[in-house]
């Protein structure tokens, strides 16, 4: 009887080193400006403390997502109604926005098995729109990384013992089919690489000013303003009177008119990349850098490292089409995809 005293004794010493009362620093609901309007309640959810050996990544895989503004609401309200079948702990979407719906801490129901091994699960909403994916990966990687320096959780992703794991991980280590979020991050130029050192490192400084990637400036133009041109190269009479110095215009592509590289900015119009604030310059737009490629349209490996997110190049705005798409020259024999500059169509 006394050994049996003395194991339960035990058991009740490693529960609690274990599954220590839960709480939660409140300085993480003002630093993450975190929306609890549809927390669940005392009575909902799973009331077990969680073990603190993971913080697992989710995404939604909702791609109505990508046209609804207010996407990360509608996925919030959605999975409060029916946390009954799954919910997170956390959703972020909208632009950085976060909102509570589990209980840091407790065990929430969004990696099968592995519940129970997770104070925190963490969701993302998908966008089509590039300034709010920015914001949101942001506030996705931060909000993780806080909370397992919190919980003292390994800043490592999908590697051996603790640390900060994707649901695919999930999948192969404990059953499912969930893949995500890889799928939907490389879709914005994120490597499963990237968000590992991003994890790892955190960001070295605070987005201040958003970048615009999908408008140019015309610069340069006659005082009476520039001519929009038509896809058969001929002049739209009267465009002049809109298209002044220091307006700017939202683009779809870069493409050719009359031989010249120029931006479309509505259906059937097109304005001179040479009267805009990009005129011989290729600032880069992809968030993990892109690869040029030779005149043969062949690329060249790791030059990506060079050529990263928002770094400014002089080109001679000489159009080169390689392989069926529109290249401007950067260096000898090195050439960058026009899509993947600014107002050349990369989101």
């Amino acid at each position: 009887m006394k050994n049996k005293i003395n194991i339960l004794g035990l058991l009740v010493i490693l529960a609690g080193f274990f599954l220590a009362p839960v709480t939660v620093d409140a300085d993480v609901n003002s630093d993450f400006n975190i929306n609890q309007n549809y927390a669940l309640g005392a009575y909902q959810g799973d009331s077990r403390q969680a073990y603190r050996n993971y913080i697992i990544l989710h995404e939604s895989g909702n791609q109505n997502d990508v046209n609804d503004t207010n996407a990360v609401l509608h996925e919030v309200q959605f999975m409060h109604n029916n946390y009954s079948n799954a919910y997170a702990t956390y959703f972020v979407g909208g632009g950085g926005q976060v909102y509570q719906v589990g209980q840091p801490g407790y065990v929430a129901w969004g990696a099968l098995s592995a519940n129970p091994y997770s104070p925190v699960q963490i969701e993302l909403a998908r966008t089509a729109d590039r300034n709010t994916f920015n914001a949101d990966y942001h506030t996705y990687v931060n909000l993780a990384r806080y909370w397992a320096n919190y919980y003292g959780i390994p800043l490592t992703l999908d590697g051996y013992g603790n640390g900060i794991k994707s649901h695919l991980w999930v999948t192969n280590n404990y059953g499912g089919d969930h893949q995500d979020p890889y799928g939907y991050l490389a879709s914005w130029g994120i490597t499963k690489q990237r968000l590992a050192e991003d994890l790892l490192h955190g960001f070295y400084s605070t987005p201040t000013a958003t970048v615009i990637r999908d408008a140019v400036t015309i610069k340069d133009g006659p005082t009476t303003g520039i001519a929009g041109w038509n896809s058969k190269g001929k002049i739209i009479p009267g465009s002049n009177t809109k298209l002044r110095n220091d307006t700017a215009w939202k683009t779809s592509y870069l493409t050719t008119v009359n031989g010249l590289p120029m931006y479309r900015i509505a259906t059937d119009e097109y304005i001179p990349k040479k009267y805009t604030s990009e005129a011989n310059l290729v600032t880069i737009n992809a968030i993990s850098g892109v690869n040029a490629v030779d005149s043969t349209g062949k690329q060249i490996s790791d030059s990506r490292k060079t050529f990263t997110d928002q770094s400014k190049w002089k080109t001679n705005d000489r159009p080169h089409w390689i392989n069926g798409k529109l290249y401007l020259q950067v260096a000898t024999n090195q050439y960058i995809d026009t899509y993947y500059t600014i107002g050349g169509g990369n989101r």
